[in-house]
């Protein structure tokens, strides 16, 4: 499949910057990526699914955005899309935050996690970055061996004293969850360089990112050589996340597997299957990914 013209923006989570603001975003971007030509359209949304009356309000505004068919969905589900090239099986999401979602042979649809980055979101990368910054307090208290991460915050963060991180944390981080997630490149460094409570860190997050595929797993009554995707920023930590997460989930029989193609493809295979007459286009689309 031949990428004709792509963008990169903010983020369009509209609980973090406003449904006016992701409105005029889509708007802009929409407009100017196709150029007057005709398409299908799949918008993938965080936060979409979660809320009706957002949702309502949601769909008032974007409907507006552009007369082409248009299909929205959670993004989350654009991750399975692709992940799975719309073929059964699970699809984890491991990036700021963390979901599964699902479906079966049948087309029935299931996900867990990602309820809200107040309390859920578990094994994401921001709940790293608050578990690194609860690690830095740890080490440098003396609670918990010291180890590499507590050099790494005090060089990163120019520390003169290590208390100089609360008003950092209270200036920077405390109400950023985007920024707080990149506190998880901290704790990688310290794992690669053989921090014990960073690598345990990481196995936590494992233990916690089994779970919620095991609850989609059930939800979709999986059984057997059930295949599960993943896709998502925490998984640029390589072996330190993957290895506990496969041993985790062979555990339960059910396989890991690497993404055939990326969310994006996955919306395009979303908008092909929802507005394709028949399954010709959505073949020829299957076909341009190999």
């Amino acid at each position: 499949m031949k990428t004709i013209a792509q963008r990169k923006i903010g983020t369009i989570s509209y609980k973090h910057v406003g449904m006016d603001y992701v409105t005029e975003l889509l708007r802009e971007n929409i407009n100017q990526i196709l150029d007057g030509n005709d398409a299908y359209i799949c918008l993938a949304f965080p936060n979409w699914g979660e809320s009706r009356v957002n949702d309502e309000r949601f769909l008032c505004r974007i409907d507006k955005i552009t007369d082409r068919p248009m299909k929205i969905v959670n993004d989350s589900a654009a991750g399975w899309a692709g992940s799975l090239g719309l073929e059964e099986g699970i699809n984890l999401v491991a990036g700021t935050g963390s979901i599964a979602y699902g479906q079966n042979k049948f087309g029935t649809e299931a996900r867990a996690g990602g309820w809200d980055d107040g309390f859920s979101d578990e094994g994401s990368c921001y709940w790293l970055g608050k578990k690194a910054l609860e690690l830095f307090s740890k080490e440098s208290d003396g609670r918990v061996k010291k180890g590499k991460l507590l050099e790494i915050f005090r060089y990163n963060f120019n520390l003169k004293n290590d208390f100089d991180l609360i008003d950092i944390f209270d200036e920077v981080y405390k109400n950023n969850r985007t920024k707080t997630a990149e506190l998880q490149k901290l704790l990688l460094q310290a794992a690669m360089q053989g921090d014990e409570e960073a690598i345990r860190l990481y196995e936590a997050a494992a233990e916690e990112l089994a779970l919620i595929i095991g609850a989609v797993y059930r939800k979709l009554e999986f059984s057997g050589d059930t295949i599960v995707s993943y896709s998502g920023g925490l998984f640029h930590a390589g072996d330190f996340i993957l290895k506990p997460l496969v041993r985790k989930l062979e555990e339960n029989g059910i396989c890991l597997c690497p993404p055939k193609y990326s969310p994006v493809q996955g919306a395009a295979l979303l908008a092909a299957r929802e507005y394709s007459r028949d399954g010709e286009f959505l073949s020829r689309i299957k076909a341009g990914l190999e």
